[in-house]
This record gives structure tokens, sequence and C-alpha cells, in this order.
């Protein structure tokens, strides 16, 4: 049998299941079943693969990570973080635009969820900005754009299941996201700044609080310093392993989550329940998606596209130029996550076999994502932040982010012709 028969057969699967209402989960599993039971008579092998995927141990890295983020959450440190945030740069053009900016980076760098991410600090940005007479689309827009760098500032879980599902180390993967994430979050304060110097409807007068005021602010932000250092630093220097790291961090922000008075035993098992729903539905994900992975790798599929592939005599810029365009086409539809583990499995081969390197494509992907999560019609974040404001047409948020996904797809360009943003880091731990 062909290979373009089999992966026909294995991709008109999953869309016949997914378009069924299946969770994307069961349909990458259940295609992988019957495809394995089709084309090689038997589906033992896939149980092992199950087993496989649930045991192992950098897996474990995703539930401490999500637990550390369910801890800041309900610890409060959001609020302080946007006021300190809001005291650092009150006068700088844009004035609390840049707020919105700085804090979802800086709680990205804690969290590791764009919707986590976009929700804390939108929660205590939007009444703050809309009492202070900001332009409301670019509140909402910087708010959903900011968001997404949940994914790219480190810890993020689309890493996580990227290393595990490429066998990329999971430490250089984290590292690469630093820089590139630096990056994004400048991108977006340098439009934020133009704007507000050209367009004087753009931001309010700009105001500062009482000096002191303001460094009370600054240093109420040390507990997400602390938690920062800890797990990047540690990765980094090479005293913990991303495991190790996650457990410190889960540990110390449910010390600070206690220290604040605000996790009492109700909350601490909604952060329990939440971590483990999460969990659940990833790891599901990444067994389905690695169930088809072992059909096709077992079925010479991927090596035959691979040899196909290269055989084009295209150019591989080329190639990865359709590879960015099948993510921003699809990211329009599937969430991030669902994006990833299905399309890893093949894309991930012919990206290794034209030479681009693991570490920078992984950064590249998640940029990819981003850009999905803003883009409408499944732009996650956008129903997040409008959510936060019922009240408002839907229209805001979208016409919002615009300006914002261009700054994305900047980022994309400037990282694509300039791998060294993501490689550098890594190659020096």
């Amino acid at each position: 049998m062909s290979w373009e028969v089999i992966a026909g057969v294995s991709f008109g699967l999953i869309f016949l299941l997914l378009l069924s209402g299946l969770p994307v989960a069961a349909a990458l599993g259940f295609a992988g079943i019957i495809t394995a039971y089709i084309f090689i008579g038997k589906t033992a092998l896939l149980g092992y693969i199950s087993w496989s995927v649930g045991t192992n141990f950098v897996l474990i890295t995703i539930p401490l990570f999500i637990l550390m983020g369910q801890f800041i959450l309900k610890s409060g440190l959001g609020s302080k973080l946007f006021e300190g945030s809001a005291a650092l740069l009150g006068k700088v053009p844009g004035g609390l635009l840049h707020a919105n900016i700085i804090a979802c980076a800086i709680f990205a760098a804690v969290c590791g969820s764009s919707v986590a991410t976009a929700a804390t600090i939108g929660t205590v940005a939007i009444p703050e900005l809309e009492k202070r007479g900001y332009n409301m689309r670019a509140v909402l827009g910087s708010l959903a754009a900011g968001g997404t760098l949940g994914i790219l500032i480190p810890p993020s879980i689309p890493l996580i299941i990227y290393g595990v599902m490429c066998e990329q180390p999971i430490g250089p993967l984290f590292i690469a996201g630093i820089l590139p994430g630096i990056m994004v979050t400048l991108l977006f304060m340098a439009y934020i700044m133009v704007s507000a110097k050209i367009g004087s409807e753009f931001t309010p007068q700009l105001e500062t609080g009482p000096l002191k005021h303001r460094v009370l602010s600054v240093i109420g932000m040390w507990p997400i310093a602390a938690i920062i250092m800890m797990v990047l630093g540690g990765i980094y220097l090479g005293v913990m392993t991303p495991t190790e790291a996650a457990a410190v961090g889960a540990f110390t922000a449910l010390v600070f989550a206690l220290a604040s008075r605000q996790l009492n035993w109700s909350a601490f098992k909604i952060c329990l329940g939440e971590t483990i729903k999460t969990t659940a539905m990833i790891m599901l994900l990444v067994i389905g998606a690695q169930m088809m992975t072992c059909v096709l790798t077992y079925l010479w599929v991927t090596d035959k596209a691979i040899a196909w592939v290269t055989s084009l005599g295209v150019s591989p810029m080329a190639i990865l130029m359709s590879i960015y365009l099948l993510y921003l086409i699809f990211g329009c539809f599937m969430d991030g996550v669902s994006l990833e583990v299905i399309t890893l499995p093949f894309v991930f081969p012919i990206i290794s076999a034209l030479g681009f390197d693991p570490i920078w494509f992984a950064i590249v992907m998640v940029i990819l994502i981003e850009i999905g999560m803003i883009t409408p019609p499944v732009g996650l974040n956008v129903y997040v932040i409008h959510g936060l404001v019922p009240n408002r047409p839907m229209s805001d948020v979208f016409l919002g982010i615009v300006p914002f996904f261009f700054m994305l797809l900047l980022g994309l360009a400037i990282l694509t012709v300039f791998p060294i943003i993501a490689t550098w880091l890594p190659a020096r731990m």
C-alpha cells in the first residue's frame, strides 16, 4: 500500500472524527487505532505507547507548572504585579497600556498559560484603564495580545509538549523562549508608544502617584521575581532539571499564596481540581498524537513523505513558508495545543530533514500558535477578554488586536531571518 493512501486514510479519519464532535484527543487516538487495524492488522503496540507516554518523567512538569500558576492566581499577586508595572511605566508615552504588556510578560514567566495570563491581568487592568479614560479598543487588544506571551516566555506548556513529542530537551527549549519573548514584548510596546505619540486620543493625560506609593508598588512585585529567578535561573545554571524547577516553583508559589492569606481550603481544592482537569486534557492529547505518530512511523509514511518533499527541488525556505501558512490557516479554527499535537508528527520530521534547528522551530511554532490565539473565529484570548467586558461589542476586541497581530507577524519574520535570537542563550547553558 502506498504511503499516500495510508496518509490520506489517516487524515481522513481524523477529519471525520473531529466533524462528528469527538474531542481532539479521542479523534487522534481512534484514528491511530483504526489505521493500525487496517494496515498493520494489530493494535497491541498502541497500548505500550499509551503506557510509555503516561509514565514519561518529563511530563511531570506539566501538572507542577499548572499548579504553580493556580497558586499564583489565588494569591492575588496578579494585582500587585499590575500595580508595580503601572508605577514603573506611568510616565512612558502610552502609560498604563505598557503596564498591561509588561504585567502579562512577567506573569507569563510564572504561569505558562495564555488564557490565565490574559484573564488575570485583564481582571485587574480593565476597570483601572476604563476609569482613566483609555481607548478601550487599545486596552482590550493589548491584553488579548499580551496574554499570548504566556506560552512563549517560559515555563510554557506547548514547549513541554514539543520536547516530549520531538525528543528535545526541555531546559534549552525554555531558555530559547526568553529572548524572543522579550523581543515580542518590545514590539508590542513600540507600537503602543508610537501610537500614543501620533494620536492624542490613544491615551489620556499621563499621571503618576506619589513617589513613596510607586516604590512600594514596585517592591510588591518581589514574590513574582523570586519565583522567576528560582525556576529559570535554576534551569539555566544547571542547578535544577525542569522537573525539579517546576516542583520548587509550585512549592514556593504555595508558600506565597498561604502568606497572602487568600488561599483557604476551598480555594486550595479548586487549584487541585483545575490542575487535574487541565493535565488530564493535555495528557490525553499527547497520548493520542503519539499513537498516530507510532502507526505512521511503523508504516514508513513519515520517511517516505520526507523523501517526497526533499525530491521536489523546492528551496527549504519555500517549504518553511508553506508550513507557516499551514499554521496560520489552521490556527484560525483550532486551539494551540490541539494544533500542535496534530501537526508535529508530520511537520517536525520535515523540518529536521531540511536542516532547520529544532530548538529554533519550537519557538517559531509557539509564535504561530500565539497568532492563532488572537485570530477569529477561534481566537481564544479574544473571547476570554470579551468575557471580562460583556457589555462591549466583540468587534472592539477584534479591532483592538489587529495591530498586535501584525507585530507578531513582524516578530516571526525577525526570528526567521535571525534564528540566533532563539538559539544564542541555549547554546550558552
